[in-house]
């Protein structure tokens, strides 16, 4: 605003020197015209000769004129056209001298000895010609003289001659809106009152009429004539006419909010006096309802009248309830309530706004714009998030229900209309946890799982937890096989995306525990093998238990044999127990003897019978087996061998119910071998026959060894299948054999071959008990493991996101999932660049399927808008998985703590310096990451 300049007057009238200098010269006259037209016709040719000569001709024309109005009677008729004729070279000498933006004291010595001739000349013709024709232009023109040279009061003064003396002057609103300028920059209101008034009235005052409207409104709102300056500030602002405020230069903007203002300070002054809408029922055609309202109450919340503020706001809102700007102004309310901490009113107005303005309200079916939409939408997103939140922690503060039925009902509004962003917002484990504490476990399990996984991805893991105790819970309540089942399935997911997480091994005892207790053997046996080596002895003791009685039942005797056996080793087995385990070690080696006869391998049902005597002799099965293993040997004539085993029954069972049968075989054995000076040496020979089995052995891995350095290796190949399918005892030796196989098909390209032994090797860690287990038998599983996620995470890479998505989306899932769990379970092993190596390549599992959901193949038959909320979806969907991999890269790095820092590692913090370059990509220690 220029109202607070007082020297605003002097840069404008000097814009216009020339000009007005120029125009107050006129034709010469008769009398001594021919002199003057001399003196300017000298002017003219000396501008003709060339540039190079006009600053001389110039100064000779000033000097000319000089010497004519020395020696010229003041009577004479041309001396005052000459006298404004030099003060106008004067001037325009000044203005060359003059340096842009010079002020009085700073201005040159010749530019201000020439501003002062000026003055002088143009003082003479006024005292020598005060009723001459023109003197308004001398008036005007001294006046300019005088703001330059600052003298700002003479300024004034000849402004005031002029109007007062010329009201018909073509400088006349001019003048008159500079001395109002100057009364306003002075306080004194009624006179710039009076002189805006004064250009308001006068003709031809188009250029200073809008300012002069908006000027004399400011008078009015100083003298506090609000009423009056609020018709002056309505009609500036329709005179000017803006554009949407959207499409206005910054210039424009910036007047149109100084006139905004100016009329919101008017009326928040007329409160009680003069409402908005009364004023404006007599202009009904204003076209800034809105706006005005609007900053009359962002004046109010500027002075903390925030229900002042409210009130404006809700005027405009009753008496447009269609109009486009009525949501902005509901928003307002809403601000307004809530800087002022107004919780209930502020609560009212967001239920209000739900009402009007949720997606589905009669608004928008009659207003149809987009980006007033988009805005109410996004913001009933935040209102509803603050509302629900509101309610539940009332809710638990003062456990009242109208407080919980209050957030129920604004959770479900969110999830009706903002389902895309419910996941981002955390709203499903929110609305959970109010259902859980309001004793509704069901349905708190369904939100909780919908917070949780995104098929088998988990996506939360603290909703997955919940999810697992919850459902446990129900199991408890109920027993119902949907329960279970979904407490298997989801404590199955937990433990394989984090089998080091300190609950992992409680929740897979548990699971297994329930999962055995209702007959779901391989379940529980499943479960029972995510808990590691390193877990407490209790724990795989347990573990150990199940998975023993789970493999009885499903008829895997020696899988329950070998556990068996670990158990019996444990300290953790009192004699009572030793007893029960005893039974059922040599149960587990008696069904195997009987599957082995069944299949026609008599010598090894053999070893199975005869051996159960020596593991646990005194198990009631040891002497039933010997007795069978004498009738197989005597159904086979196998005399010698019938006699020894004879012999050892006797000695061992001598007060046995079956003795007396037993002596009897002896007998026949005796009598059929017919051999009795061949009976000693038999002897000897069936001790050697009892190591058969270790010789068999033994051989065939020699014969499987010399072809496999002759590099026969279908031979080869041959000879260690059938190691591997025939002794599963020891268990090293038997890994190593499938590690052979795996490795030879891998040399012959068979992968499907490859695949199936080293599923075989997996598989058969996962059985064996840590007794059996040797370093080299955990590195062969661990890198066999490694080698199979490897092969599923090129599948899951060959995976591309195309037509038909849902089922290309499907089998990368599926894959995805197959290969997290596959490096989960390599992890697991605990061998550092194992460990390191998964970790990351989980991070690049999760991380290239966020980018792989962004860049996938979109729909083709989506519009514009569609297209970008099916965009946003995606970003949704992505998000969580982007965050997963974040955070497998992070556990990775934080294992540079323990020292480590390997290529794996490094290609953790390569990524992480990726996707968070400000945070990651700096100089100094990498140990700095915090869990």
């Amino acid at each position: 605003m220029t109202a607070n300049n007082p020297r605003a007057p002097c840069y404008l009238l000097c814009l216009a020197a020339s000009a007005l200098i120029a125009a107050c010269s006129s034709a010469p006259e008769s009398g001594n015209s021919a002199t003057l037209a001399d003196i300017d016709v000298a002017l003219t040719q000396r501008r003709q000769a060339g540039a190079g000569v006009e600053k001389k001709s110039r100064e000779e024309v000033r000097k000319a004129y000089r010497t004519y109005v020395e020696g010229a009677a003041t009577h004479d008729s041309s001396r005052q056209k000459a006298l404004t004729r030099l003060a106008q070279l004067e001037l325009e000498l000044s203005h060359s001298l003059a340096r842009d933006g010079d002020k009085p004291e700073t201005q040159s010595p010749a530019a201000s000895e020439s501003l002062k001739r000026t003055i002088a000349l143009l003082e003479t013709t006024l005292r020598d010609y005060p009723q001459a024709k023109g003197n308004d232009k001398v008036l005007y023109q001294l006046a300019q003289a005088y703001d330059r040279a600052g003298r700002y009061q003479d300024s004034i003064a000849a402004l005031g001659k002029l109007v007062a003396g010329h009201p018909r002057s073509l400088h006349y609103s001019e003048a008159q809106f500079r001395l109002a300028e100057s009364a306003f920059a002075r306080g004194n209101y009624i006179n710039a009152e009076d002189a805006y008034t004064e250009v308001l009235l006068s003709p031809g005052s188009d250029k200073y009429y809008e300012k002069s409207l908006f000027k004399r409104g400011w008078t009015r709102y100083k003298q506090q004539l609000y009423l009056e300056a609020i018709d002056d500030y309505v009609d500036a602002i329709d005179t000017h006419q803006f554009a949407d405020y959207q499409r206005l230069s910054d210039a424009d903007k910036t007047q149109f909010d100084e006139y905004f203002r100016a009329l919101g300070l008017a009326f928040s002054h007329q409160r009680g006096q003069l409402s908005i809408a009364e004023y404006f029922a007599r202009r009904p055609s204003f076209n800034y309802l809105y706006q005005t309202y609007a900053v009359v109450g962002d004046i109010y919340l500027q002075q903390e009248r925030f229900s002042d503020a409210a009130t404006v706001l809700e005027e405009y809102t009753r008496a447009h309830r269609f109009a486009k700007h009525t949501p902005l102004a509901e928003q307002k309310i809403i601000a307004a309530w809530r800087q002022g901490g107004f919780t209930t009113r502020l609560n009212a107005a967001i239920e209000r706004f739900y009402q009007n303005y949720r997606p589905d309200a009669e608004f928008w079916r009659r207003v149809e714009d987009e980006a007033t939409y988009q805005a109410a939408h996004e913001n009933l997103r935040g209102y509803i998030t603050q509302v629900s939140s509101y309610y539940h922690n009332r809710y638990q503060k003062r456990r009242k229900r109208e407080d919980y039925r209050r957030a129920g009902d604004w959770y479900q509004r969110y999830l009706r209309h903002y389902t895309a962003y419910a996941n981002q917002d955390n709203m499903y484990a929110l609305y959970a946890e109010l259902l859980l504490d309001g004793g509704e476990r069901e349905q708190a399990l369904q939100y909780f799982t919908r917070a949780a996984y995104d098929g088998d991805i988990i996506l939360d893991k603290k909703a997955a937890y919940a999810t697992i105790v919850l459902s446990a819970e129900l199991i408890d309540a109920s027993a119902g096989q949907a329960a279970l089942a979904k407490h298997l399935d989801y404590a199955q997911r937990y433990v394989d995306l984090y089998p080091r997480d300190k609950r992992s091994d409680a929740i897979a005892i548990s699971a297994a525990e329930r999962a055995f207790a209702a007959k779901r053997h391989h379940e529980a046996i499943e479960l029972a093998n995510f808990i590691p080596d390193d877990a407490s002895e209790k724990t795989r003791f347990n573990a150990n238990n199940l998975k023993a009685r789970a493999y009885l039942e499903l008829r895997e005797y020696a899988d329950a044999e070998a556990v068996y056996r670990e158990l019996l080793d444990s300290r953790l087995t009192s004699r009572k127990v030793a007893g029960t385990l005893n039974s059922s070690l040599a149960l587990a080696i008696y069904r195997q003897g009987e599957a082995a006869k069944q299949n026609g391998q008599m010598e090894m049902a053999l070893s199975h019978f005869t051996r159960i005597a020596r593991v646990a002799p005194n198990s009631k099965l040891a002497a039933t087996g010997l007795y069978d293993a004498i009738a197989m040997s005597m159904a086979a004539a196998s005399w010698n061998r019938a006699i020894v085993l004879i012999e050892e029954f006797k000695a061992r069972y001598p007060q046995h119910r079956l003795l007396g049968d037993v002596s009897k075989k002896l007998s026949v054995a005796y009598l059929n071998s017919d051999q009795k000076g061949k009976a000693a040496r038999e002897f000897e020979r069936i001790a050697e026959i009892e190591g058969d089995l270790e010789v068999k052995k033994a051989a065939l891995w020699q014969a499987a060894e010399l072809y496999e350095s002759k590099r026969d290796m279908p031979a080869a190949i041959r000879a260690y299948r059938d190691y591997a399918h025939t002794y599963k005892t020891p268990y090293a030796q038997n890994m190593e054999a499938m590690y052979k196989l795996a490795e030879l098909y891998r040399g012959a390209g068979d992968t499907q071959k490859r695949y199936f032994w080293q599923t075989r090797i997996r598989r058969a860690d996962q059985r064996a008990t840590k007794r059996a287990k040797t370093e080299r038998t955990t590195y062969i599983a661990s890198t066999t493991t490694l080698d199979l996620a490897r092969q599923k995470q090129n599948e899951f890479k060959r995976r591309r996101l195309v037509a038909p998505l849902a089922k290309n989306l499907r089998r990368k899932k599926e894959a995805m999932q197959a290969s997290v769990k596959l490096f989960g379970l390599a992890s697991s092993y605990g061998i550092e660049d194992i460990t390191t190596e998964a970790t990351t390549a989980i991070g690049d599992i999760y991380y290239a399927f966020s980018k792989a959901l962004l860049d996938s193949e979109r729909p083709r038959n989506l519009s514009g808008d569609e297209l970008e909320q099916y965009e946003i979806l995606l970003e949704d969907q992505a998000f969580p998985f982007e965050e997963k991999a974040i955070e497998f890269y992070e556990t990775n790095l934080a294992r540079t703590r323990d020292g480590i820092f390997n290529p794996a590692v490094q290609a953790s913090f390569s990524q992480l310096v990726n996707l968070f370059p400000v945070r990651y990509q700096r100089k100094g220690r990498v140990d700095v990451f915090e869990d």
